[in-house]
C-alpha cells in the first residue's frame, strides 16, 4: 500500500511550470540573500555606531588629558613662582637676622660702654665729694681716664660694675 503517485500517471511538466518552479526557488533564494544583506548591514551599522562612540569617548578623554596637562603646567608655573618668592623672603629674613644680630651686638657694646662711663663718673663724683676737691677740667680728664682704665681692667677680670667702690679708685687719683 504505497500512497506515492505513479510516475506514469503524472502530468507532463511544461516549460511554464518549470519556469514557475525556478522563479519560486529564485524568490526564496533572493529573499534569503536579501535578509542576510540586511542583517549584515544592520550589524555593520551597529559596529560603526560602537566605533563612533569609542572614538567620541577617546576624543573626550584626549580633551580632558589636554586640559589636565594645561592645569598641571599652570600649577607648576605657580609653584615655581611661589618657590622664587619663598627663596627671596628667606634670603631677606636671613639678611635681616644678620643685620639685627650686628645691630644688637653694637647696641650691647654701646650700652656696656655707657654703663662703664656712668660708673666712672659716679665714682669720680663720690671721690670729689668725699675729698672736697676743687673741680679742674684738665685734672678731671686725667682722673677720668685713670678710673676708666681701672674699671675696664676690673671688668676684664670679671668684677661687676656695682662692686667697684669710690674708695677703691681713690688711690688712683692721689
Amino acid at each position: 500500500m504505497n500512497n506515492d503517485p505513479d510516475p506514469a500517471a503524472a502530468w507532463p511538466v511544461t516549460q511554464m511550470a518549470e519556469a514557475a518552479v525556478a522563479t519560486e526557488a529564485a524568490a526564496e533564494f533572493g529573499e534569503g540573500v536579501w535578509q542576510n544583506t540586511i542583517a549584515s548591514a544592520d550589524h555593520a551599522l551597529e559596529e560603526a555606531s560602537r566605533i563612533q562612540r569609542g572614538v567620541q569617548q577617546h576624543f573626550k578623554l584626549m580633551q580632558e588629558a589636554r586640559a589636565l596637562r594645561e592645569e598641571l603646567r599652570r600649577a607648576h608655573t605657580e609653584i615655581d613662582r611661589y618657590r622664587g618668592m619663598h627663596a627671596r623672603v628667606v634670603v631677606g629674613m636671613r639678611q635681616l637676622e644678620e643685620e639685627h644680630a650686628a645691630e644688637m651686638s653694637r647696641l650691647q657694646a654701646e650700652n656696656e660702654m655707657l654703663l662703664v662711663r656712668h660708673r666712672v663718673y659716679k665714682l669720680l663724683a663720690e671721690h670729689y665729694g668725699v675729698a672736697a676737691l676743687r673741680f679742674d677740667r684738665e685734672v678731671f680728664a686725667q682722673h677720668r681716664d685713670r678710673v676708666l682704665e681701672h674699671v675696664l681692667y676690673k671688668r676684664r677680670k670679671g668684677v661687676s660694675l656695682s662692686s667697684i667702690t669710690a674708695a677703691e679708685v681713690a688711690f688712683l687719683l692721689l
